[in-house]
């Protein structure tokens, strides 16, 4: 392994291997739903009107965990606030912090029962992104793949197994054992008793990247997906590099 860069690459999941704005949006409008003690229930893409997709597909890209769709689905539902940039959703989390791990729980749950239901529906729900998975696969049949994700490991498990990727329990860190990617990144350098400089994490949110970039480890912002454009701008500010395309060269 003396050639390679990484002995480990650690990949975020939602928004970096596969676009999952769809599911997340049939998902959080069901939890919503449940919320607000309303009984509706959707399950695909055609349930929703072009302007409800419209609306939903640009905040996507803010939210860092389960929970913070709640954030997203109050200002939808009840058009009177607006996000138009990261301060605005910042100021929206810390305002309705109380919210959103009960939030989360409903999300949760709401997710198990969609893919209960109709497993195969489900997972086609998740665009893949078919580069990231051709490296991935290189990168697992090494030994060198880890996840760290705020996504439930068990979607993962099922998105990658359905594209050859039979990944093992103990190589994701998901919403359940982390608060943080930085924890992450902490623990797979404990647990596979490794140096920093010995992986590297790539992530489609900046904001998931600044804290462990400040401790040392090597970062990158995915591009390819639905990263917005403030998000590379404070990427560059903070001299983290941008990856336009995946390319096993470059770990």
């Amino acid at each position: 392994m003396s050639d390679k860069k990484y002995k480990y690459v650690v990949f975020d999941f939602d928004g970096v291997v596969c676009d999952s704005t769809n599911e997340c949006m049939v998902t959080s409008w069901n939890a919503w739903e449940r919320w607000n003690k309303r009984d509706g229930f959707r399950r695909s893409l055609d349930d929703f009107t072009q302007v409800e997709i419209d609306a939903f597909r640009p905040l996507r890209p803010y939210v860092r965990g389960a929970g913070e769709y709640y954030i997203l689905m109050r200002v939808l539902d009840l058009a009177n606030q607006s996000i138009n940039n990261q301060k605005d959703f910042d100021e929206l989390h810390l305002r309705w912090q109380d919210q959103l791990t009960p939030f989360k729980a409903i999300f949760f749950q709401e997710r198990q029962r969609l893919r209960s239901e109709d497993l195969n529906s489900w997972i086609e729900l998740h665009d893949v992104y078919l580069d990231v998975i051709t490296v991935m696969k290189d990168l697992h049949n090494q030994g060198r793949l880890l996840i760290a994700t705020l996504k439930d490991g068990e979607s993962v498990r099922l998105i990658l197994k359905r594209n050859g990727i039979d990944i093992a329990l103990e190589d994701i860190l998901d919403q359940s054992h982390i608060s943080s990617k930085l924890e992450a990144l902490d623990h797979f350098v404990s647990e596979k008793n490794i140096n920093k400089e010995d992986l590297c994490f790539i992530d489609d949110n900046v904001t998931h990247l600044s804290e462990p970039k400040n401790d040392g480890f090597q970062v990158f912002l995915s591009a390819w997906g639905t990263a917005m454009g403030e998000h590379k701008e404070r990427a560059l500010i903070e001299n983290i590099p941008v990856l336009e395309r995946i390319n096993n060269k470059d770990f």
